[in-house]
């Protein structure tokens, strides 16, 4: 990382902080927080959304197999690179409550600990990319292909992810740019594929339920 990437980094982790950010960005940055959501949305997609609730469930999917599954694996693989809370002294690590489940616990106060370099420098994993940002922005994307005005809005929200992230010592600043990228690319890519897996059912089906000529 170059010394713009640590200077950013310091000032997002430990100079641009609130007791509020604190507490907020841990929530946003916890999957463990979302899944239930996740869940329920993908429900309603499945039984009452119709063709289009089936298309865009089919691109999500899709998309998490293509951005978090292949890119961003063989990605963290490929350049192998640390966490700052595992190779930087003095990164604030903050984190939701330890409680399970963690929705149940949003509103206790957070975890704020200060890191110290460990011997394994990839101890909770490598840094870039970021899959938090790949798999948000592929959702966004994905969103935004049905519904612009939802797309954007979870682009924000998408933002907000990403900061998290840095703010909460799993990143480096340099990691999220690619890691927005990567999201958007899977997610188009993800929604024509399905798009087109969709286009091809729906052909052959149209074959199949056509009269025989007499």
């Amino acid at each position: 990382m170059t010394s713009v990437d640590i200077i950013l980094f310091d000032l997002i982790n430990r100079s641009w902080t609130s007791p509020f950010l604190d507490h907020f960005m841990p929530l946003i940055s916890s999957l463990d927080v979302w899944k239930p959501f996740m869940f329920a949305g993908a429900l309603w997609a499945l039984i009452l959304g119709g063709r289009s609730g089936r298309l865009f469930l089919l691109s999500v999917v899709i998309g998490l197999l293509l951005g978090d599954v292949i890119l961003s694996h063989a990605l963290k693989h490929a350049f192998s690179r640390p966490r700052p809370r595992d190779i930087r002294e003095g990164v604030v690590v903050r984190s939701l409550s330890p409680g399970e489940p963690k929705l149940f616990h949003v509103f206790e106060p957070p975890v704020v600990v200060v890191s110290e370099p460990s011997k394994d420098p990839v101890r909770h994993g490598n840094s870039f990319p970021s899959s938090h940002v790949i798999n948000f922005f592929m959702f966004a994307t994905v969103a935004f292909r049905f519904r612009r005005g939802a797309g954007f809005l979870l682009g924000l929200v998408g933002i907000a992810v990403a900061w998290s992230r840095i703010y909460c010592g799993a990143h480096w600043p340099s990691d999220i740019p690619p890691s927005v990228l990567i999201g958007i690319f899977s997610g188009f890519a993800a929604h024509r594929f399905a798009d087109l897996i969709f286009r091809l059912l729906s052909k052959t089906n149209r074959v199949e339920s056509a009269p025989e000529p007499t």
